[in-house]
């Protein structure tokens, strides 16, 4: 068994200057620092994957010998594995229209990949759940802006209909609002979805289960964390970059004194 990957999950919202009146401005990180941060891990040796990949390359380093050895053809094509053994996802929740026009060329420059979060009930729509708490206006992905994602290699992962508290609602309701996602998402793009994102980070052992009997592979919640030896795959921990991350001055203690343990 080989030791001691290192598997970071970073969750990232609007690509772009905040507006001066955002409620919310730790929501959106400038295009020019989502490049320096990109660059940063690249110089340092991860390699990026979406969450798919990640959790084939996880199950490479982790799952039981037997198993392992058994899927070693099938997983062979998605792994990717590098000498220092560090491996990082970018995330982004909710499917702002600012994933495609401030971060994808940034992705595409730097030859990257990254998993979107898409609330499936607002695709070309308004960000509704955050103008009813009185955030500006924001416009989210369209269809053709997900499928040229998806076509470069973008992963599309379900974050609901319609973006609720999903414990603050009927267990009946939160399931539709869970599996009617992944079933619209992989109906118009016709591919498969195996990731969620619980909005808000959300969740309870009821909500949990949900996804589980949805069909996904896995999902993310919102606390800081990294992927570990014998993590939950439905409560991935990951680390929410804002626009006021000192990304660089912080780094050692972000990643390696408090997280890598």
């Amino acid at each position: 068994m080989i030791k001691n990957p290192k598997f970071i999950i970073l969750l990232y919202h609007k690509i772009g200057m905040y507006p001066e009146n955002a409620k919310f401005p730790g929501l959106y990180v400038a295009e020019e620092n989502f490049d320096r941060q990109i660059k940063y891990l690249k110089n340092d040796g991860y390699s990026f994957l979406t969450l798919s990949e990640l959790k084939k390359t996880y199950d490479y380093y982790y799952a039981d010998e037997n198993k392992k050895n058994g899927r070693l053809n099938d997983l062979s094509e998605a792994l990717i594995i590098n000498n220092n053994k560090k491996y990082a996802a970018i995330t982004f929740d909710d499917g702002s229209k600012s994933v495609y026009s401030g971060g994808f060329k940034i992705m595409r420059d730097n030859g990257v990949n990254a998993t979107v979060f898409m609330v499936s009930g607002l695709i070309g729509g308004l960000n509704e759940w955050d103008i009813k708490n009185g955030e500006n206006k924001d416009e989210m992905l369209n269809l053709a802006e997900l499928k040229e994602m998806t076509e470069y290699g973008i992963e599309i992962g379900a974050h609901t209909a319609s973006h609720p508290h999903l414990t603050d609602i009927p267990l009946e309701k939160a399931f539709d609002e869970i599996s009617n996602s992944k079933k619209k998402l992989e109906e118009l793009l016709g591919i498969k979805i195996n990731f969620f994102a619980y909005p808000y980070g959300d969740y309870n052992d009821d909500v949990k289960s949900l996804a589980v009997k949805a069909g996904f592979e896995g999902a993310c919640i919102t606390k800081t964390g990294i992927v570990k030896k014998g993590a939950d795959f439905f409560a991935l921990k990951r680390i929410a970059i804002r626009h006021n991350t000192d990304f660089f001055k912080f780094k050692r203690k972000i990643f390696k004194v408090r997280l890598f343990y």
